[in-house]
């Protein structure tokens, strides 16, 4: 749709929603990054998130009383901003689900008399210790809820072609959509020969749990390089790894731009299991986005995302390899920084992505129809064999 016809119709309001606040990572990266490059494409997106600022941490330290306290007074909250938005808001993008108790009533105020987009971007159907969270957290309800909102959805965003697939099952309208970066907020990293190479992480506690698996392959790299190493850690807990000087940062949005300021090299290691390959990768579009080559796990989509842009390892022999091939070089670190940045740009940033979004926000004849691209058949490989 050209925009001369865009102004013949006019804006479309949507209400962007989740059970989490607007700066916790999911609703960040897929709604609120996109809002700017959304309005320019005539959609404009009201963030009405389940928490407002520090509330979601706050209600994660509390005891069950006051988990309940929040919880009713954020329920209450959410549906009167959703009857006060009243009939201009026509849309709704619902992104994994609104409440954090097994009930459907805040979804089902969500998307009253709304049209439903449905956006995914985790494997969240899977709980317990499918997915290294609570043992409890089956209790929630959130496999039944994906069914509720993928089965009511006119149309059901999927993080990856691997997310899409389970989808499927419930809506023949699903469109891959990947976790978005936008380059501009990022500086490109100057890589250098020095006497230090710097080793960089960016999670949350559940996720650096990952750690320990290349933890091994970190310390024979230390143990063997020239160079001494030092490992960042932000937003979760490191191991302590011989040889290796160990840092662990508390995530704030200063502290990861800090840490990729610093970060020679980017780690993104996953376990082969249902969550992790439901996985993004937003971990190395983080990296790549500023020129930081990543090395990673070839689990799920992560070599589709990489590309020539990072090393791709599937045993501890080749993250051996990895991180010695690049430490070692930093003309190397340049030119795969360069490729990685240049993907970025072209294939997972709000301006490459937000026509196919707000095409489907709109409800427009030319969105995008439903394709599941096949996995992926091969990835970059470590080829430098160090003793």
């Amino acid at each position: 749709m050209q925009p001369r016809e865009l102004d013949e119709i006019g804006d479309v309001h949507v209400l962007a929603t989740a059970c989490q606040e607007a700066l916790e990572p999911a609703f960040r990266v897929r709604l609120a990054l996109l809002s700017d490059d959304l309005a320019a494409h005539h959609v404009v997106l009201k963030q009405l998130p389940l928490f407002s600022p520090g509330q979601s941490q706050e209600f994660r330290r509390s005891g069950p009383i006051d988990k309940i306290r929040i919880l009713t007074s954020t329920r209450r909250h959410l549906i009167g901003e959703l009857r006060k938005a009243g009939e201009k808001a026509s849309t709704v993008i619902v992104q994994r689900n609104v409440g954090l108790t097994p009930s459907l009533s805040l979804e089902k105020a969500a998307v009253l008399n709304r049209r439903l987009i449905y956006d995914v971007d985790d494997a969240i159907w899977l709980t317990g210790s499918q997915t290294g969270g609570h043992p409890l957290g089956a209790l929630k309800g959130t496999a039944r809820k994906v069914r509720w909102l993928a089965s009511r959805a006119e149309h059901v965003m999927a993080g990856n072609e691997i997310l899409a697939e389970h989808l499927a099952a419930y809506n023949q309208s699903v469109t891959v959509v990947p976790s978005l970066v936008d380059p501009s907020s990022y500086p490109v990293h100057r890589h250098e020969s020095g006497e230090t190479v710097t080793i960089g992480w960016v999670g949350s506690p559940t996720t650096s749990l990952y750690l320990r698996r290349v933890a091994p392959s970190i310390e024979r790299f230390a143990k063997q390089s020239r160079r001494a190493v030092r490992m960042v850690v932000v937003g979760g807990h490191a191991p302590p790894i011989p040889g290796v000087r160990v840092e662990e940062w508390a995530w704030s949005p200063s502290a990861e731009r800090e840490a990729l300021a610093e970060a020679d090299i980017g780690l993104m290691p996953l376990e082969d299991t249902p969550w992790a390959r439901g996985k993004c990768a937003y971990k190395a579009l983080q990296y790549m986005a500023c020129g930081i080559p990543p090395v990673v796990d070839d689990v799920g989509v992560s070599a589709t995302v990489v590309g020539g842009g990072g090393y791709v390892a599937s045993s501890s022999e080749q993250w051996l390899e990895a991180l010695h091939s690049l430490a070692d070089d930093a003309d190397l670190r340049t030119r795969l920084g360069e490729i990685g940045r240049q993907r970025v740009e072209s294939e997972f940033s709000p301006k490459r992505w937000a026509p196919t979004i707000a095409a489907i926000l709109r409800g427009d004849d030319a969105a995008p129809q439903p394709a599941l691209r096949q996995p992926p058949t091969a990835a970059t490989r470590p080829s430098t064999t160090h003793p």
